[in-house]
């Protein structure tokens, strides 16, 4: 009898998802045959990788590029190491530029028709190719998600995959330049989404084509409020607003009330930014509702890893998406013998620079991104921030991993909540300051009871995990302590604001070598 009632609800859960839920038969089916194959390329991720070197080196070898470097010739890694350079957008940019005049066959075969803008944290703003193949990879990357998140259980995929997926990303509507359309990444990736999943997506065509971020947002919360959203994606930063938002629109400016907007919502994935510092206000929103947080590591230029485990933030390198790695030593970057690793070479706890190569011709291209990696069978890593955004005018050698940690650190310890923040080095000042010291520009939503302890607990962590900055420190010689500077609520919206930088892939800065973060932030703030 137990065998035969099994059997009855296998047989109405199978009608049930063939009538109701059909999406989830779809997934089913690819998750089983995308873990086969994760399962075969995990045995053996340099093969693989080696075998999309030659690949990509083979398409472009008759592109203007690949003509240049010798791509008809390449043989071996060696080969295109000694050929290829590592590239950043300032050595690309001449390259690209050629395609907004209609030319093809640049640096990737055919036509580029767009162009996606980058967030531009280090470097301003950046625009690089985006082709049919690399949206292709994007997807491929987007759909182990939800292939990973099965993992965790059938009934939880199901369910996630019951009602509507709201993604908030950058605006579908392009401006033209030249002969190509440019414009945010998330929002040509939104142009494709085809039937079924446009039935599902949210938040619909004519409201992701609103370019105006204000008026976007404030539409797409009054339609969501009336949606079953079971899935939600974004940038915290932009999708805590929005939250806000939608409770608003439920008539709440309280964060428990999205129990009672989206009861069914069940998964949240997130990217872009260290989601630790946003935690404590998701928990808020996410009260009386049973949530998955899911972790993805996406740039505008390719996507590369996702949470594969819900109780380890490291993230599964993607090796078979079309994406080549290359990972270059945070102490030897930017010195003409530094090694240029592949993922047969890596060591896990080594701090790397990574680079890509990719589908949409950029070669051997600096992300800008330091990795690092926990595990090597299976390929895990994590995000550990950006190598121009690092403070050391001093010699103290203090980079955004540690900030985010330390005001992480600081918040528990004293109950504070942080909406945003972004640290710069703060000069010397005789005699009135007579040692320089590291300024922390921070909008509260929850003040520390104690601010001289919430800096004491930041100093502590940094010195914890920066000996230059420890040595520095100690006996307030060469350093003094941290200063906390505290803005008015939306002080750093206002800031982005001002440049150009509210929602898609944009994120703010955490640190910088030098004022100018926080002297602007500090201005918007009457400081």
């Amino acid at each position: 009898m137990p065998r035969q009632r099994l059997a009855i609800q296998r047989v109405g859960a199978l009608r049930y998802d063939l009538v109701v839920n059909p999406y989830f038969l779809i997934a089913r089916a690819y998750a089983a045959f995308r873990e086969w194959q994760l399962a075969r390329v995990g045995r053996d991720p340099a093969g693989t990788q080696e075998r999309i070197l030659r690949a990509l080196v083979r398409r472009a070898a008759g592109t203007d590029w690949g003509r240049e470097h010798g791509y008809a010739s390449i043989a071996s890694l060696a080969d295109y190491q000694r050929r290829v350079p590592v590239c950043d957008y300032a050595a690309m940019r001449p390259w690209w530029e050629r395609c907004f005049e209609g030319r093809p066959d640049v640096t990737w075969p055919g036509r580029v028709r767009y162009f996606a803008q980058t967030s531009g944290t280090t470097s301003g703003e950046k625009y690089v190719p985006v082709t049919p193949a690399l949206l292709r990879s994007h997807a491929k990357v987007a759909a182990d998600v939800m292939v990973l998140y099965r993992r965790r259980g059938a009934a939880r995929l199901r369910r996630a995959l019951a009602g509507k997926v709201l993604a908030l990303g950058g605006s579908t509507a392009l401006e033209r330049r030249g002969t190509v359309l440019w414009g945010d990444a998330s929002g040509i990736a939104a142009r494709s989404v085809r039937w079924p999943l446009a039935r599902r997506y949210l938040p619909g065509r004519d409201l992701a084509g609103i370019a105006d971020w204000e008026t976007r947002i404030s539409r797409i919360a009054e339609r969501v409020v009336r949606e079953d959203v079971t899935l939600l994606t974004g940038i915290p930063s932009w999708v805590g607003l929005l939250l806000e938002r939608v409770c608003r629109a439920a008539g709440s400016d309280g964060p428990a009330s999205l129990a009672r907007v989206w009861p069914n919502l069940t998964l949240f994935v997130h990217g872009g930014v260290f989601f630790e510092p946003y935690r404590p206000a998701f928990e808020q929103f996410f009260a009386g509702l049973d949530v998955d947080c899911v972790n993805f590591y996406g740039a505008s230029e390719a996507s590369i890893a996702v949470q594969s485990e819900p109780d380890d933030p490291a993230l599964l390198l993607v090796v078979d998406a079309g994406i080549f790695y290359e990972f270059v030593p945070l102490d030897r970057w930017g010195r003409p013998d530094a090694p240029r690793l592949t993922v047969a070479d890596v060591r896990a706890g080594e701090p790397y620079v990574i680079l890509v190569t990719t589908c949409a011709g950029l070669w051997s291209y600096d992300l800008g991104d330091i990795v690092r990696f926990t595990s090597l069978r299976p390929l895990k890593l994590l995000i550990t921030g950006r190598h121009r955004q690092c403070i050391s005018p001093f010699g103290e050698n203090v980079i955004g991993e540690y900030v985010e940690e330390a005001v992480v650190h600081a918040c528990r310890l004293t109950g504070a909540r942080v909406a945003e923040f972004t640290v710069g080095p703060r000069y010397a000042d005789p005699p009135r300051r007579p040692r320089p010291a590291h300024e922390y520009v921070i909008e509260f939503v929850v003040p520390p009871p104690d601010p001289g302890a919430f800096a004491r607990a930041i100093d502590a962590k940094v010195a914890e995990r920066s000996l230059d900055y420890a040595v520095k420190r100690r006996g307030d010689l060469l350093l003094g302590p941290v200063e906390v500077t505290p803005v008015p609520a939306g002080t750093f919206y206002e800031w982005m604001r001002r440049r150009g930088m509210l929602g898609g892939q944009h994120k703010v800065p955490r640190c910088a070598g030098d004022r100018s973060y926080v002297d602007s932030v500090r201005a918007i703030a009457g400081l």
